[in-house]
């Protein structure tokens, strides 16, 4: 059984791949897939990898490292809806924030990705105000959904604290925002579980989404994760048996938020501060 975390935004650079393998093994992690937003890391991934660890297989999906776990090909995309998007075993080199979200799926599918339609819910366009999506970009959603049924899968993210967005909310309403909010996971789970009873098959994925600036922020990767029971050696086949199991349900999800302490240092006084941090999303 495979203990899989999708969404890691390593900050390689700060952190080594020594450094991530040695979290991995810490943490009991045998995949992992690796993005920044709106760019790709994988070419680097694998020039680090060979250095690093000369052994290590590569394919397009992925590297299957000599202590046999994974590193999967994955980027995070901004898109001309402003919904975010992940596509795991494969990344769009070309794509920009302003590619239209069926063209990264298309593209991610004709090669073999999983797709996540990450942090569903969330206004992307307006993080620090904790806003929710608006109800046509919702109905567009659901669209997106009902059209890509059996090959794009619903982000539970571990750092979607329901009660700091709460009260985050309730802060800038008091100043004179007017914010929707909603527990944007439960809001995934319940899109899901819409969408099934009207005959239609978009899980939800549970990843932690972890932004790790600092070799410390490594140990919280995997706090939510999926489990399964994964066939093959590449990691194109790991790939291709994940999506397999996890559209035909054969998967635990480990549905689990960071600490709020955690995500205060990681996430929310970057995004609230980004002239002094470098890249604040990622």
């Amino acid at each position: 059984m495979a203990h899989i975390e999708l969404h890691v935004h390593p900050f390689l650079g700060r952190n080594t791949l020594s450094d991530v393998v040695q979290a991995m093994e810490s943490r009991q992690l045998d995949v992992l897939a690796m993005e920044s937003l709106d760019d790709s890391l994988f070419p680097f991934v694998v020039d680090e990898t060979k250095k690093a660890f000369p052994t290590a297989v590569c394919d397009n999906s992925g590297i299957k490292l000599p202590n046999g776990r994974y590193f999967l090909n994955a980027r995070e995309y901004n898109t001309k809806e402003n919904l975010h998007v992940l596509t795991v075993g494969y990344s769009m080199d070309e794509a920009t924030p302003q590619t239209e979200i069926r063209r990264v799926i298309d593209n991610g599918l004709a090669n073999g990705a999983l797709i996540l339609l990450d942090h569903p819910f969330i206004d992307n366009g307006k993080t620090k105000t904790a806003g929710h999506i608006s109800e046509e970009l919702g109905q567009e959603l659901e669209r997106i959904c009902k059209e890509y049924s059996g090959q794009v899968t619903l982000e539970w993210n571990g750092y979607c604290i329901p009660w700091m967005r709460q009260v985050l909310k309730q802060g800038l309403n008091t100043i004179g925002f007017d914010i929707k909010y909603h527990d944007v996971n439960q809001k995934a789970e319940e899109l899901s579980e819409s969408l099934k009873m009207q005959g239609y098959n978009v899980p939800v994925v549970a990843d932690t989404d972890l932004h790790a600036r600092t070799k410390r922020h490594l140990q919280h990767m995997g706090t939510a994760r999926i489990i399964t029971d994964v066939q093959g050696e590449t990691p194109r086949e790991i790939v291709e048996s994940m999506r397999q199991n996890i559209f035909q349900g054969n998967y635990e999800n480990v549905k689990q938020y960071v600490s709020s302490l955690h995500l205060l240092e990681a996430f929310c006084v970057p995004i609230i501060l980004p002239k002094y941090f470098k890249k604040p999303r990622s």
